[in-house]
């Protein structure tokens, strides 16, 4: 029961101040990120713009990357101009298989092509 997570397994069990943890759902952390990018992009106007605005940074896995959850979020964050900076951890594994063999293209960097 001591330390970061209280006892939990796993890194979706991590959160604190200022960081959203992980999540269950392979990629569901992706759209999250927007989500909070969305609401510091909100609160930056509510105080009239003054200040710096806060940006959120959300890290997914190849094994996210084709997921349809998030393209959606590229498109809404572009759409929206969010605050936002989406990284891809290529591990070339995503869910125990190689990427070679799960992706028509691993280039992951082009996906959105924004």
């Amino acid at each position: 029961r001591d330390g970061c997570s209280q006892g939990k397994g796993g890194s979706m069990h991590l959160y604190g101040p200022q960081f959203y943890g992980g999540n269950g759902i392979v990629g569901a952390q992706v759209p999250l990120g927007a989500g909070v990018a969305l609401a510091a992009k909100y609160k930056h106007a509510l105080s009239g713009g003054e200040g710096d605005m806060n940006v959120c940074v959300a890290l997914y896995g190849d094994g996210a990357a084709n997921q349809g959850q998030v393209f959606e979020a590229y498109n809404m964050a572009k759409l929206w101009a969010l605050p936002c900076i989406f990284v891809c951890e290529n591990n070339l594994y995503g869910m125990g298989i190689s990427t070679r063999r799960a992706d028509a293209s691993s280039h992951y960097f082009t996906s959105g092509g924004y």
